[in-house]
């Protein structure tokens, strides 16, 4: 399966907008240089060793899921119920215009994901958007 790197920048960018990370964010957590980073997202010329060193500073994210857009973004949650999300706590936006953008994100997604056959994947994440709104709305 060939590797995508502007499928993975779409893919890295939802992933830190869902977790409201800015740029200088990614940079403290992951001590990795800007240009780097903004490679990443922007979907330009980067090593994939760059990217699993990245990576793993993010205990929840599947890199299954970033470099090939298969499985849940998430990992599956240890038998306690924890996902070991360090940057879990409440939302630092306006939780209506975050879910509009969060929207607007996944359409781009799913435009990009239907077209290599991952339809299954954005039906998964839609519904866990929906959910999160439903949750913040009662």
């Amino acid at each position: 399966m060939a590797i995508d790197l502007q499928q993975i920048g779409k893919r890295f960018r939802f992933y830190t907008h869902l977790k409201e990370l800015e740029l200088n964010d990614l940079e403290k957590i992951t001590g990795a240089p800007t240009d780097m980073l903004e490679n990443i997202i922007c979907g330009k010329n980067y090593m994939l060793d760059e990217l699993v060193g990245i990576l793993k500073h993010f205990q929840d994210l599947n890199p299954q899921w970033i470099i090939y857009g298969e499985g849940s973004m998430f990992k599956p949650m240890d038998q306690d119920g924890n996902c070991n999300d360090h940057h879990k706590g409440c939302l630092k936006k306006d939780k209506a215009a975050y879910l509009k953008q969060m929207k607007d994100m996944l359409m781009e997604l799913e435009a990009a994901e239907i077209a290599k056959g991952h339809h299954a994947d954005v039906d998964a994440l839609r519904a866990k958007l929906d959910a999160f709104k439903a949750s913040q709305q009662a």
